[in-house]
């Protein structure tokens, strides 16, 4: 196991060894799926300066790859399994394939990216930014890699390095990382976690306060909404004669400039069609990224009385949420103090605050299902 990460992309400062105790607190929190490996690089981050999560990512890696189990080297492999490696790869397709799979089948626990790399430092394939003339990849850029996967998507990445989805996904394959978003919430799960209502989560939303993954106006709604107006008189159906057209022409999605010019009002009017839930944006999910930009901006604005200790103080260690002495002790309006109430229903055994409980329970199947076992007996 590694007791350092070496030196930084970005200049010859080495970072200090890691601690055994740091690497218990990530070998747990691998145990406990995406949660767990949040709440540990948090305290990970907190416990030495100078980390970044790209450092974090790397070590778990390091330590996932250990706890699989050992192998040997390389250049200490058997000469049958290096030239069965080796013609793999000079005949290419079904052939390396299998040649890959036996030896990852010899040595369990094998990185991926472990074949391809000895192919490439025994000359037995060419390098693909000598022969196509690919722009290679800086420490730079990897670095930026390890920091935005699993929390930002591949096509985002790709803008932000000025590079090809494709180019992003396979070199992120190369590095062993998923392309998948993992650390994020979802619109469902924001209202819970916050307590806010989702007109008002869409709000900062359609402020921009709060990034989500996909932004954009799904077809759907604003064909709805475009037939609901023109039903209600409040446009005429000259005016947008030719949107059909245009919406069979351009797609699934739209940004909400295009979406403006579609309806005949400005960006200003389709903000507040998002917040009012006419227009539906393609994805609410918000990554952790994300969320953490949110905290530390309209953090203040989150009614740390509805939040409760517990969630707050998470907020404040992980996410940076900005505290004053009205976000402690604020004042609960008297329209939101049934919020501060939890009661649990006596069939499904879920608990609820607020006024919600009430209507539950008279919808509640498990509760209905027991009042009718009451009423009729078996006998």
């Amino acid at each position: 196991m590694e007791s350092a990460l070496g030196a930084h992309a970005s200049g010859n400062k080495r970072v200090a060894a890691w601690l055994p105790e740091m690497d218990r607190i990530l070998i747990v929190g691998m145990k406990h799926g995406p949660e767990g490996i949040r709440e540990a690089t948090n305290k990970v981050l907190a416990l030495r300066a100078g980390l970044t999560r790209a450092d974090c990512w790397k070590r778990l890696r390091v330590l996932r790859e250990a706890g699989k189990g050992s192998h040997p080297a390389p250049r200490h492999w058997p000469a049958e399994v290096k030239e069965l490696l080796r013609e793999g790869y000079q005949q290419g397709g079904e052939k390396k394939r299998q040649a890959i799979k036996t030896v990852r089948k010899l040595y369990p626990g094998l990185p991926s990216n472990t074949p391809s790399r000895l192919a490439r430092r025994q000359g037995w394939i060419p390098k693909a930014t000598q022969i196509l003339g690919r722009r290679p990849w800086t420490d730079h850029e990897e670095r930026k890699l390890w920091e935005l996967a699993g929390y930002e998507t591949a096509s985002r990445i790709a803008e932000r390095l000025g590079r090809s989805e494709g180019a992003v996904r396979f070199r992120l394959k190369s590095l062993g990382l998923s392309v998948k978003v993992k650390d994020g919430w979802s619109f469902r799960a924001l209202q819970e976690m916050l307590h806010v209502g989702p007109s008002k989560l869409r709000r900062f939303i359609a402020e921009g306060s709060l990034r989500a993954r996909d932004p954009r106006i799904s077809a759907k709604s604003l064909v709805v909404l475009r037939d609901n107006r023109i039903s209600a008189g409040a446009v005429a159906t000259e005016a947008v004669e030719g949107v059909p057209q245009k919406l069979r022409n351009n797609g699934s999605s739209y940004s909400w400039g295009l979406a403006a010019r579609l309806l005949g009002v400005d960006v200003g009017q389709v903000r507040e069609w998002i917040v009012e839930g006419k227009l539906k944006i393609v994805d609410g999910f918000v990554t952790e990224r994300a969320f953490q930009d949110f905290c530390k901006k309209r953090g203040l604005e989150l009614n740390s009385a509805l939040l409760g200790n517990e969630v707050r103080d998470w907020l404040v260690d992980g996410y940076s949420l900005p505290i004053s002495d009205e976000t402690v002790r604020p004042l609960v309006p008297g329209n939101q103090k049934h919020a501060l109430v939890t009661r649990r229903c006596p069939g499904c055994r879920r608990p609820m605050r607020g006024n919600i409980f009430f209507r539950h329970i008279k919808i509640c199947t498990r509760r209905q299902t027991e009042r009718a076992l009451v009423a009729f007996p078996s006998t």
